[in-house]
């Protein structure tokens, strides 16, 4: 089943998607009609998704073990994937550190903000890299960064700050790769997944215009959009899905 955006036989790699908003976002691209590479620091998670998402969806999917973290797997996993489908039209840097210790801000030691900075920023700009030639060669190469929300309120998480850093990262990717025909923008969810008391989800829909928790499958038209032909006109750019939490010009 294709939504009609144009996508269909593209090939899409998306990091963090043995599961949670990854899942959802590979889905819908397998839905699309787009061919997709799942990865996940769980290589049989990722594994059993991608078999789970082919049988739904019928699209060729493959699923292998990628820890964003580790250069040397990166510079090995993005050929592979290269290889084993045809090439990758479009990379989703989707995989990321949120909660735990990086809910927290000056207390974290300087090895927890080198680990969060360089999983949460320095590995999408790695991805960038490493998937740039197989982008330009598509010839309709597109990059999507997966920011937050909490990038526009009170900074007071390394989290918060690390996707601040994820909006800026995509505006200069954006200008360096434009060269190449390729596109590079993101999305800035709401809270969405988690096991969170309810007294903190109470907070986060009080902030927003609509009363009601956001779901992965909210965030597939926004990824949808900004993959195809559609967006065209647009780079650099990271579009806001949460309810109306973060309303800005």
């Amino acid at each position: 089943m294709t939504m009609g955006f144009g996508l269909e036989g593209r090939i899409a790699l998306i990091t963090g998607a043995g599961s949670g908003i990854g899942y959802t976002l590979a889905h819908g691209l397998a839905r699309a009609g787009c061919v997709v590479a799942l990865t996940d620091m769980d290589g049989d998670l990722a594994a059993k998704a991608a078999e789970t998402i082919a049988g739904e969806t019928g699209g060729k999917m493959i699923g292998l073990a990628l820890d964003v973290s580790d250069d040397e797997a990166i510079e090995r996993v993005v050929p592979e994937v290269a290889d084993r489908l045809g090439g990758i039209g479009i990379l989703v840097n989707n995989a990321g550190l949120a909660r735990g210790r990086w809910q927290h801000l000056s207390d974290l030691t300087s090895d927890e903000w080198r680990r969060i900075l360089h999983v949460n920023v320095g590995s999408l700009a790695r991805m960038a890299h490493v998937c740039r030639s197989y982008l330009k060669a598509s010839g309709h190469g597109v990059i999507i960064n997966q920011s937050s929300n909490s990038a526009y309120f009170k900074l007071d998480s390394s989290y918060a700050v690390s996707k601040l850093a994820v909006a800026g990262l995509t505006i200069g990717l954006a200008e360096e790769f434009v060269g190449d025909n390729i596109r590079v923008n993101g999305i800035a969810p709401g809270m969405m997944t988690g096991r969170v008391p309810q007294p903190i989800i109470d907070m986060v829909l009080s902030k927003q215009v609509l009363q009601r928790r956001g779901q992965p499958e909210d965030l597939v038209g926004a990824l949808l959009y900004l993959c195809s032909d559609v967006s065209s006109f647009m780079l650099g750019q990271t579009l806001l899905v949460d309810g109306g939490a973060a309303l800005r010009i």
